[in-house]
């Protein structure tokens, strides 16, 4: 009878983990703020999902940090070493990381070729994983369901695991491996079986990434220590320092030095306080109500003595000091995983130990603004993905056609090619990579690697072509290339195509493609060349020439006749009959003729400022191509025509202003083939219509 009352008694305890035991006014508000949170980790969830659907199905790289690990992977499959000890030769690439996560995506590579999709589905697999540890974590604890759902809601809630957990990145896995002994420690702490099994997966962990070898590890060593003792905390210590050691030793020997060559001398990157500053206040916006609670439960847990302090204290300490690494250059939201992982299990304790008191009890009341405020924070963090960090996914469907373009442009390329954003494009490809240029710029700046070789490389136009990705918002090209590379570029290589916000430069030396004087089929001719490309950008086209100052001349693209007012320095305006529209008349405006301080006017002298009402010839040189870009405070840009059409007015004169109507698409007129109008910052060769 009495075994039969405790059977009902555990029975009734786990339904009633997430349930009232009874329907009263504090039960009542504490179920509704419940219910409250728990929609809106459905809808953070929900998010969660969809990001990872629009990742996983994207074909091109979302990340820098994919194609070199796609590209170690066919090494390794094609039993070339990964850890080289030293960058003496081509290539020049490193292997950052312990090989785990290279092994476990190469199934996908054998079996589909290179791919990033295999990649990205083990990442978001690895992020539920984590997520079911971390709830698994709470319940063994705890025996509180609404707190295990709390750890495992709030986790994938975090915008940084959203975003990351969608990437061919190591970091998911290495994060569920070392959950997932940690939880095998919480559940069996006391057989062989469980120490064995946990300490080699904290063991794997470490050797998906290195920074994982602290917080589990850790909080395992001091839970077995409060609840089996010194000898039992030590014997795991023993066990993951002594299988890592092995391990370590027999890669680095295997390699001749390389493997740490390759994971500890090229991950010492500079830090700065100014980039460890501005990530924790974006991890603060992002998650104000959960670094509060999990400062507060830091302290309080161990505190009190609550069940299950000694795991959960212990890693937020070890994840804290591994978030802080972030100042490193080059860092990401990566490093800030573990921390979301602490503070979820932090909030899933801080719920089981609020509803651990009897109802009635004042201590009982800090469930409902707990439980609010972690559901404001769910929204937050919701509201903050949807805005933030999804668009980054998101963004890169956008330029779908442009990148398809680039693999294209690329595919037609002979030769070995330097990338750096879209290198992945080259390992689509099965190009072996060249260089990770961000890795070996930030061991030349360290005086670890000699680049010199490797700079008169490409000063010798030895590459066929280089791919620079210039973000709009940031300069991180310079920090993924040495000034030293970046000057011979621009020395012995010209810009011939921009695609989604990378520049395609080739070899100097190499032949041009012809650019046509005129199109067929169209009155108007070409105003001046175009060696470079050119660029629409919503009202003008600008067409970018090579060669002196001076040299490159700007023709009238039609008879017509001239006007330049006064005050105009690097402006002439042609008045035209229009052959679009019979019976109308518009004009070709030709502007930034002037040096860069706008000093100098680079307009023919037969055109002086004042000049009205003067008969010009289709082809007859108006002036030259100059660099003004807008103002003295402004950059010189390259040699280029500003172009643009303008309606005129009724009696025949030049607008005052320049509005929007009073201004005319130039393709039609000239008879030439543009990418659409959203693709404004792309250089595009000069082409015509078909």
């Amino acid at each position: 009878m009495q075994s039969g009352k405790r059977l009902l008694s555990r029975r009734y305890c786990g339904a009633s983990a997430l349930l009232p035991e009874r329907l009263n006014f504090q039960s009542a508000l504490e179920l509704l703020a419940a219910l409250v949170l728990l929609l809106a980790l459905f809808w953070s969830i929900w998010l969660f999902g969809h990001t990872q659907a629009l990742s996983i199905t994207f074909p091109y790289p979302l990340d820098y940090g994919e194609a070199p690990l796609v590209d170690q992977s066919l090494r390794l499959l094609a039993g070339e070493p990964l850890y080289r000890p030293t960058l003496d030769s081509e290539p020049y690439t490193i292997s950052n990381y312990p090989p785990l996560y290279v092994v476990a995506i190469s199934p996908f590579v054998a079996l589909w070729g290179p791919n990033f999709w295999g990649g990205r589905l083990l990442s978001a697999l690895s992020a539920l994983a984590s997520g079911v540890f971390l709830a698994l974590i709470v319940w063994r604890l705890r025996r509180d369901a609404l707190a295990a759902l709390v750890s495992v809601g709030l986790f994938w809630a975090f915008p940084f695991v959203v975003h990351w957990s969608g990437l061919l990145r190591i970091d998911l896995l290495a994060l569920a491996l070392s959950l997932g002994g940690l939880y095998v420690l919480v559940r069996a702490p006391e057989g062989w079986g469980g120490l064995l099994i946990g300490a080699f997966l904290l063991a794997a962990a470490a050797y998906t990434r290195q920074s994982y070898a602290l917080a589990a590890p850790f909080a395992a060593f001091i839970w077995l220590w409060a609840e089996r003792g010194p000898r039992r905390a030590f014997t795991l210590a023993a066990l993951v320092g002594g299988l890592g050691g092995a391990v370590f030793l027999a890669l680095n020997t295997a390699t001749g030095g390389g493997f740490f060559f390759n994971i500890v001398t090229a991950n010492v990157n500079d830090f700065g306080m100014e980039r460890l500053r501005w990530n924790l206040e974006q991890f603060w916006d992002a998650a104000p109500w959960l670094t509060l609670l999990g400062a507060s439960m830091l302290i309080g847990l161990p505190a009190a003595r609550v069940k299950g302090w000694s795991v959960a204290a212990p890693y937020a300490v070890g994840a804290t000091l591994t978030a802080l690494t972030i100042g490193k250059i080059g860092s990401n939201v990566n490093y800030l995983l573990e921390l979301c992982a602490a503070l979820s299990l932090l909030a899933g304790m801080a719920v089981a130990w609020s509803r651990s008191a009897q109802p009635g009890k004042a201590t009982r009341w800090l469930i409902l603004p707990l439980l609010l405020a972690l559901g404001w924070q769910a929204l937050h963090m919701a509201a903050l993905s949807e805005s933030d960090y999804i668009p980054r996914t998101a963004s890169r469907w956008d330029v779908l056609e442009e990148l398809r373009a680039l693999d294209a442009a690329v595919a037609r390329i002979e030769g070995r090619v330097l990338a750096d954003e879209y290198m992945g494009i080259l390992t689509l490809q099965e190009r072996a990579l060249s260089l990770q240029p961000f890795e070996v710029t930030q061991l030349a700046w360290a005086g670890v690697w000699d680049q010199t070789a490797f700079v008169e490389q490409i000063r010798n136009g030895e590459f066929a072509a280089v791919l620079i990705h210039y973000f709009p918002t940031s300069d991180v090209y310079r920090e993924r290339w040495t000034a030293e590379m970046l000057a011979a570029v621009e020395e012995a290589y010209k810009p011939v195509a921009e695609y989604a916000d990378t520049r395609v430069y080739r070899p100097r030396n190499a032949p041009a493609a012809p650019v046509p004087e005129m199109c067929s089929g169209t009155a108007w001719r070409i105003p001046t060349r175009a060696d470079l490309g050119l660029r629409w950008d919503g009202v003008a086209l600008l067409f970018f020439g090579r060669g002196n100052p001076g040299q490159v001349p700007v023709v009238a693209a039609a008879d017509g006749w001239l006007y330049r007012a006064a005050d105009w320095q690097g402006s002439v305006a042609v008045l035209h009959e229009d052959p679009l529209q019979s019976g109308a008349r518009v004009w070709s405006f030709y502007d930034d003729l002037a040096s860069a301080d706008g000093t100098t006017s680079t307009i023919a002298s037969e055109f002086p400022p004042g000049s009205e009402g003067v008969p010009v010839k289709q082809g007859q040189v108006l002036g030259y191509q100059g660099v003004w870009n807008g103002g003295p405070g402004s950059m010189p840009v390259w040699q280029h025509l500003r172009f643009s059409i303008v309606r005129a007015e009724p009696d025949g004169s030049f607008p005052d202003v320049l509005t929007g109507t009073a201004l005319l698409d130039p393709a039609p007129y000239l008879g030439i083939a543009l990418r659409d109008d959203g693709a404004y910052r792309e250089l595009q060769p000069l082409q015509c219509g078909r």
